[in-house]
C-alpha cells in the first residue's frame, strides 16, 4: 500500500499547514510564515516525517510557475516599458554590487572568525545571497495591494531582471568549476544563444498567444477555460525552461503578453485557485530544506541579518540614484532585502561541481530561509520605518532633487497668491485628474504633487500645474503652496504616507479642508485621527451609487435618498466594521431602514 505514501504526506502537510496559519493568525503572524513552520516541523530539522520530497519539490516549483503567471497578468508590456530603466540599471547594478560587497564581507569575516574560506568560494555566497525571493516578495506585496506602488514596482523590475540573471549566474558558476575545460568565449556564446531565443520565444508569444486566448474564451464551456489557462501557463513555462531559462521567467512573460487583452481577467480568475494551494507546498517546502545544526543556528541568524541590513541598504541608494524619493527608496529596499528561491538552485550547482562543501550548503540553506521568516515583518513594518528614516536619507546626495531632469519651461511656475481660493491635489492618478478637471471647469485655482516623473513630465507639458515630490516631505508640500490651500485633496493608494501626509499638512495648515481618498474601510478611522476632515471610502461610494440608483428605480422621493446617503457616509466604517451585537448597538443600523 506505500504506493499511496505520498498522498499521506500531502494530507498530514495539509492538516499540519491548517493548524499553525490558525495559531499564527491568532498573534498576527504572515500565514506564510506558518507554512514555511510546517516545513520545518515535517523536514530533517524537526520531526522527519517527510522523507522524500522530491514530488512535493515539483508541486513547489509549479506553485511558483503558477504565481509568476498571475503576476504577469497584472502587468502589461506597456506597464513593463515603464519600468525598462528599473530592469535594466536598477537590476543590473542590483546584482553586482550586492555580489561583490556580500563576497567581499564573507571573505574577510570568515577569516575573522578563524573558517578561512576561498575566493571563488565567497564569490559563490555572493552572487547566491544577492537574489531576492521572487515568489515570496510578490506574494506579500499583491496581498498588501501593493504591487501597483512605487515601491512595489521597483521590486517587480528587479526581480524580473534577476530571474533573466540565473542563466549567466548559472554559466560562471561552471566557468569557476575545478577542473573546467570550457572557455570564457564559449560560455558567452552560449548566453547570447539563449538571449537571441528567448527574445524569438517572446515575439512568437507575442504574436500567437493572444489569439489562442480569444479562442479560448469564445468557447463557453469552463472545462476549455480551465485547460486552455493550464496549458497557457506551464506551456510557457516549458518552452522557457528548453531554451535555459527559468520556468516561472517563461510563465511571467506568457502572463504579460496576455495581459494586454481583454480577457485576461478571466484567466487569472481561473488561475488562482490553483495558485493559492500549490504556492503553499512552495512554502512548505522551504521548510523542508533546512537541516540545520543546534549549536551554528545563533551566528547564522546573525548572518542573516547582515545580509538583509546590506541588500537593504544598497537597494535604497540603488533606488534613489535612479531617481526615487528616499521614502519610496527605503521601502523597495527593505521589500528586496530578503535571499530568493533560486538562490538554492545557484548553492546546489555549486555544490555538484565542487565549490562548495556539504556543511557550507545547509549553512547556506539556513541562511536563505532565515531571511524568508523575517520578510513578512520586514515589509509590513517598512512604511512607518521608511517615513522615519527619509529625512536622513534625504542628506544623502544621492537624495533626488525635487524638480524633474528635465522641466518643461514654459509649464507654469509660480505658486497662487495667498488669499486666492486654491485648492493642493496629492496625487495625479485618475481620481487626481478627474479633480482637477472639475476645479479648472470651474475657474479655481490648483496645483498638484505627484511621485511619479513620467506623469510630472508628461502632464506639465499640458499645462498642468504639476510638481514633482513625496508628499511626506514638508519641501514638497510648500511647493504647491499647503501653506495657504483652503483646501487639500489626498488621491494615494499608500495608507501610511497618506497619514504622514495629512500631519505634515496640518503643522502647515491648521485650517485647511483635508478630503482624503480611501481603498477600503480599514484605514478610515487612522486618517479621521491624524487630521483628516472626510474621507471618501471607495467601497462605500460605490454601494452608495448602487442603493441610490435601486431607490430612484422605485420612485423613492430625492429628500429620502440624500438623507440615507449621509447616514452611509457618516456611519458607514461603524456599521460595516464593526457589526453590532448588543441591542444598544443596533440603533445605527436601524436607522437606515427606517
Amino acid at each position: 500500500m506505500h504506493q499511496y505514501e505520498f498522498l499521506g504526506q500531502m494530507i498530514l502537510i495539509g492538516a499540519l499547514a491548517i493548524v499553525n496559519i490558525l495559531v499564527f493568525q491568532k498573534i498576527r503572524i504572515p500565514p506564510v510564515i506558518g507554512l514555511i513552520v510546517t516545513g520545518i516541523m515535517l523536514g530533517p530539522s524537526g520531526f522527519h516525517v517527510v522523507r522524500d520530497s522530491g514530488m512535493i519539490s515539483t508541486l513547489a516549483e509549479m506553485g511558483v510557475v503558477l504565481l509568476l503567471f498571475t503576476i504577469g497578468l497584472e502587468f502589461s508590456i506597456d506597464d513593463m516599458k515603464k519600468l525598462q530603466k528599473i530592469v535594466v540599471f536598477g537590476g543590473t547594478a542590483q546584482i553586482i554590487l550586492t555580489g561583490l560587497v556580500i563576497a567581499m564581507l564573507s571573505f574577510w569575516l570568515m577569516d575573522a572568525i578563524g573558517k578561512r574560506i576561498g575566493m571563488q568560494e565567497a564569490l559563490v555566497l555572493g552572487f547566491s545571497f544577492s537574489v531576492s525571493s521572487t515568489a515570496l516578495c510578490l506574494k506579500i506585496l499583491s496581498d498588501r495591494e501593493e504591487l501597483g506602488l512605487e515601491h512595489g514596482k521597483i521590486a517587480v523590475g528587479v526581480l524580473i531582471f534577476q530571474d533573466m540573471a540565473i542563466v549567466p549566474l548559472m554559466f560562471g558558476l561552471t566557468y569557476m568549476a575545478p577542473g573546467r575545460t570550457q572557455s570564457l568565449e564559449s560560455a558567452l556564446e552560449e548566453v547570447a544563444l539563449i538571449a537571441l531565443f528567448g527574445i524569438a520565444m517572446f515575439g512568437g508569444f507575442r504574436l500567437f498567444m493572444p489569439k489562442v486566448v480569444r479562442v479560448i474564451t469564445s468557447l463557453h464551456a469552463s472545462e476549455v477555460l480551465v485547460l486552455g489557462a493550464l496549458v497557457l501557463c506551464f506551456g510557457a513555462a516549458y518552452l522557457a525552461s528548453l531554451i535555459g531559462l527559468s520556468l516561472a521567467l517563461g510563465a511571467f512573460l506568457a502572463g504579460m503578453v496576455i495581459a494586454s487583452t481583454d480577457e485576461s481577467h478571466r484567466i487569472s480568475r481561473t488561475i488562482d485557485p490553483f495558485r493559492e494551494a500549490m504556492t503553499s507546498i512552495f512554502f512548505v517546502s522551504v521548510g523542508l530544506l533546512l537541516d540545520v545544526n543546534l549549536i551554528d543556528l545563533p551566528w547564522l541568524v546573525l548572518v542573516a541579518v547582515v545580509v538583509l541590513v546590506v541588500k537593504a541598504v544598497i537597494m535604497t541608494a540603488i533606488s534613489m540614484t535612479l531617481g526615487f524619493s528616499a521614502r519610496v527608496s527605503v521601502m523597495a529596499g527593505m521589500a528586496l532585502a530578503q535571499i530568493g528561491e533560486f538562490s538554492f538552485v545557484l548553492a546546489g550547482t555549486a555544490l555538484n561541481i565542487g565549490l562548495l562543501d556539504q556543511r557550507m550548503f545547509q549553512s547556506m540553506l539556513t541562511v536563505i530561509v532565515a531571511t524568508m521568516i523575517m520578510t513578512p515583518a520586514l515589509i509590513a513594518a517598512a512604511p512607518k520605518f521608511a517615513a522615519q528614516m527619509a529625512p536622513v536619507f534625504s542628506f544623502m546626495p544621492l537624495a533626488p532633487h525635487p524638480e524633474p531632469k528635465h522641466q518643461d519651461r514654459s509649464a507654469p511656475g509660480p505658486i497662487v497668491c495667498r488669499g486666492e481660493i486654491h485648492a493642493a491635489i496629492i496625487g495625479f492618478g485618475l481620481s487626481g485628474m478627474n479633480v482637477a478637471a472639475v476645479l479648472n471647469a470651474t475657474n479655481l485655482a490648483y496645483t498638484a504633487l505627484d511621485i511619479d516623473r513620467r506623469v510630472v513630465r508628461t502632464m506639465r507639458r499640458k499645462g498642468e500645474p504639476l510638481f514633482y515630490g513625496d508628499c511626506t516631505e514638508r519641501k514638497s508640500l510648500l511647493r504647491v503652496g499647503i501653506d495657504h490651500s483652503r483646501a487639500v485633496v489626498i488621491c494615494i493608494p499608500d495608507v501610511e504616507a497618506s497619514i504622514r501626509c495629512i500631519r505634515m499638512v496640518r503643522e502647515l495648515n491648521r485650517d485647511a479642508f483635508i478630503i482624503v481618498r480611501s481603498r477600503t474601510l480599514e484605514p478610515v478611522d487612522q486618517l479621521y485621527r491624524a487630521g483628516a476632515d472626510t474621507v471618501v471610502t471607495e467601497k462605500i461610494e460605490t454601494s452608495i451609487q448602487i442603493f441610490s440608483e435601486l431607490l430612484k428605480r422605485f420612485m423613492i422621493d430625492q429628500e429620502t435618498i440624500i438623507e440615507q446617503q449621509e447616514i452611509i457616509r457618516r456611519e458607514g466604517s461603524l456599521i460595516f466594521i464593526e457589526p453590532p451585537s448588543e441591542p444598544g448597538e443596533k440603533e445605527a443600523s436601524q436607522r437606515i431602514v427606517q
